[in-house]
Parts: structure tokens; C-alpha cells; sequence
């Protein structure tokens, strides 16, 4: 038994490995098109351009993992089936439950250790890759210009542009506003223009327009100037800087973090229902937000728990599908996966949306996913491994009748 253990142990690990690589591109394959408007052409080392998508990848994983169990079971007991290795190991009087433990034992570790990466490696890359974006945000702003509507790049000036040719970095019919203290002194018009930059400098240089200035004193005087090249130039800290942030959402939290935050938002709860001097409609309302706030925390909390058994529910919903579809491979069985991981998806977001608006607990939205598709996965893995799902009941009725034909 001990060989057969060691097999199916070995064989699960090389498709649980190449699904998870394949789940993960394509999942983030999302969010590098999020970010390559805030990374693209920013002059960006090469080590924070990687660093940013490293730890992008954490969010990831913590959902592919349970994905790609399901694939490599799937994948595994599908090969088995085919080859028949499932009908002698049955024939040789082996019980499939058997077979499943080694597996399962490796699953729970794979879960214990994806309860610890939910607590500690998630938050610390979600909080680092988080200030990483503003401080990318925040560096040479003019790349944030948009065709068709107003952008504010720079302080005192709303830029409108009709339309951005980005190989040639041509803007076409530009609108430029230039306002002091909330009022706008200057109006520029142009027909085309370009962008450049420079070291600390960003230098748009406007063809064939007319410039507009108002005399803050005298807002009905104005001057009209026409130009055939009007240059603009825009300082910029040119300079990247890292900057770190002590303030942290619920998914840069571990679960003690969030459990601490909880004790403190009802302690200000307490604090608030003793209050005087304001009206109960207000301390009512401020009483309902924070318990919201509460309800988000506990509801972060069970997700740290709750997707990584999601491995273990997989793996006893997989083994049936995989003896049962038996052809396909790898392939088959990533199309099997996301179809039953996109469905408990939306169970979870389905649930922490009840649990955020106060229908359900946290704990039941967060949990009844994983108890529903286990309660599946075991019916149909009973089903497989006596033949017929109710052979067992039908056992156990048939020795307690014999018992009281005997006592009779």
C-alpha cells in the first residue's frame, strides 16, 4: 500500500503545478492590463516594474491553489479510469477511501499551509504592491491625459484632448484651462500639439492655436493671441520614491490584525452609546457604520479559512468527476475545474455581499460554499466507491435486521 500511496502522491504533483501556472497567466492576465496603463513608459526600473507584478501574483495564487487540487485530482483519477488502474485496485479488494487518504493528508497540509500565507505573505505584498501604485501613480502625471474627456496632470491646469496618436505622441484639438485660486485666468486652444519629456520636466508644445488671458481683476478683459508654436513646460519630480503607508484596508490585515481592529471599533461603540448631547439618529447612524465595518472584518477573517479548505472540498468533489470523465487530460480537466470554481465563486461573492449588507452571518456566507460542495463531492465519491450511492445504508439496514431476527 505503502508504493500505491507514494505513486498517486507523485502523480498528482506534476498537473497540480502546471495547472497552477496556467490558472494563474490566465487570471492575471486581468490584471497586468490594469496595471500597464499606471507602469507602461513611466522610465521605471526594471526592479520595480517586476516587484510590482510579483507581488500582484499573492492575490492570485491564494485562489488558484484550490483550483489547481481540482485539476490535478480531476486529472489523476481521470488517467486512472481510463487505464484501468481504478478497477484492479478495486479488484484487488483495495477500498477507493484508501487511496483518497494519502491524497487527503496531502491536501490538509497544502490547506494548513495556505492558511499561513493568507495571514502573512497576503496582506504584507497586498499592502506593498498597493503603495507601490500610488507612488507609480504619483510619478509624471502627464501619462495620465485621456482622449475625450478633462484630466487634471498638473495643479491649476484641466487639459482636454480629443484625441492621443499614441506612435506618434500627436494630441489633436487640445483645450487647455488655467485657473488661480479656483479661477480660471487662462483658456488655450490649439489644433495639435506634442508631448515630451525631460529630466524633472514635461514639455507640451501646442501648433496653430490661440491663447485666451483673463485679468483676475477685470474678468470682461481679456486678451486674444494667436500662434503658430506655443510652449508650455510642466516641472515634475522625476525621481521615484518609495513611500510606505501605515494605513491598511481589510486585505492588507491578518486575521489576529483584523480581530484587534474589531475589539477597538467596539470599544468605540460602547464609548458611543454612552455619549451625550448629540441626538440618537446620529449616534444610531455612526453605530450602524462601524458594526458594517465590523461585519467586513469578520467576513475578510472566514475567507482566510475558507478558501484554503476549499482544496479539501475539491479534492472529494474531483475524484468522482475524474473516474467519471475519465478522457481528456490536463485540458478536460482545467475546463471541469473553472466551471465548478467559477460557480463557488459566485456562492462567495454572493455571501459577502449578504454578510457586508447584514442578511447573514460572516461566518455562514463565507462557510456555506465549501459545506454544499462538500456534501456533493461526498455523495458522488459514495457513489463511486460502493457502486451505488446508498449500498452503504443499504448495509448498515440489512445487518440491523439480521440482528433482530436473531434476537427474535
Amino acid at each position: 500500500m505503502a508504493i500505491l500511496y507514494r505513486y498517486f502522491i507523485k502523480e498528482h504533483i506534476l498537473p497540480f503545478f502546471l495547472a497552477l501556472i496556467v490558472l494563474t497567466f490566465i487570471l492575471i492576465m486581468n490584471r497586468i492590463f490594469e496595471l500597464v496603463y499606471n507602469i507602461v513608459g513611466k522610465g521605471l526600473s526594471v526592479y520595480i516594474v517586476l516587484k510590482v507584478f510579483v507581488l500582484s501574483l499573492p492575490f492570485i495564487i491564494a485562489l488558484t491553489v484550490p483550483m489547481g487540487v481540482l485539476v490535478a485530482v480531476i486529472t489523476v483519477f481521470g488517467k486512472s479510469s481510463q487505464d484501468l488502474e481504478i478497477i484492479a485496485i478495486k479488484s484487488g479488494g483495495v477500498n477507493l477511501y484508501k487511496l483518497i487518504l494519502p491524497v487527503l493528508c496531502a491536501v490538509i497540509l497544502l490547506s494548513m499551509g495556505m492558511v499561513y500565507f493568507n495571514n502573512h505573505i497576503l496582506p504584507e505584498a497586498n499592502h506593498t504592491v498597493k503603495n507601490l501604485l500610488i507612488d507609480i501613480n504619483e510619478k509624471k502625471p502627464i501619462l495620465r491625459l485621456k482622449e475625450g474627456i478633462f484630466t487634471s496632470p498638473f495643479k491649476g491646469y484641466d487639459i482636454y484632448i480629443r484625441r492621443i496618436d499614441e506612435k506618434t505622441s500627436l494630441l489633436y484639438d487640445v483645450l487647455i484651462y488655467e485657473s488661480k485660486k479656483g479661477q480660471v485666468t487662462k483658456v488655450v486652444v490649439s489644433d495639435s500639439g506634442q508631448m515630451t519629456t525631460g529630466k524633472g520636466v514635461v514639455v507640451l508644445t501646442l501648433l496653430d492655436g490661440e491663447m485666451h488671458e483673463m485679468d483676475p481683476k477685470e474678468p470682461l478683459h481679456y486678451r486674444k493671441l494667436s500662434f503658430k508654436k506655443h510652449t508650455l513646460a510642466f516641472p515634475i519630480d522625476d525621481e521615484f520614491v518609495e513611500k510606505e503607508r501605515k494605513f491598511r484596508s481589510d486585505r492588507e490585515m491578518s486575521a489576529h490584525q483584523m480581530k484587534r481592529r474589531i475589539g477597538e471599533i467596539e470599544g468605540e461603540i460602547k464609548k458611543l452609546k454612552k455619549e451625550e448631547g448629540l441626538g440618537s439618529r446620529d449616534i444610531e447612524r455612526r453605530i450602524k457604520i462601524k458594526r458594517k465595518e465590523i461585519s467586513r472584518y469578520a467576513v475578510e477573517i472566514q475567507k482566510k479559512y475558507s478558501i484554503p479548505f476549499a482544496s479539501v472540498v475539491f479534492l472529494f468533489l474531483g475524484v468522482p468527476l475524474g473516474i467519471k470523465t475519465r478522457k481528456g487530460g490536463v485540458a478536460v480537466a482545467t475546463a471541469v475545474s473553472i466551471m465548478f470554481f467559477v460557480i463557488y465563486y459566485i456562492f462567495l461573492v454572493g455571501g459577502e455581499e449578504l454578510a457586508d449588507r447584514g442578511f447573514m452571518s460572516p461566518f455562514w456566507a463565507m462557510w456555506l460554499p465549501n459545506m454544499l460542495f462538500f456534501v456533493v463531492g461526498m455523495i458522488l465519491t459514495h457513489k463511486i466507491v460502493y457502486e451505488n450511492s446508498f449500498q452503504w445504508f443499504t448495509m448498515i439496514f440489512r445487518k440491523s435486521r439480521k440482528k433482530n431476527n436473531e434476537s427474535t
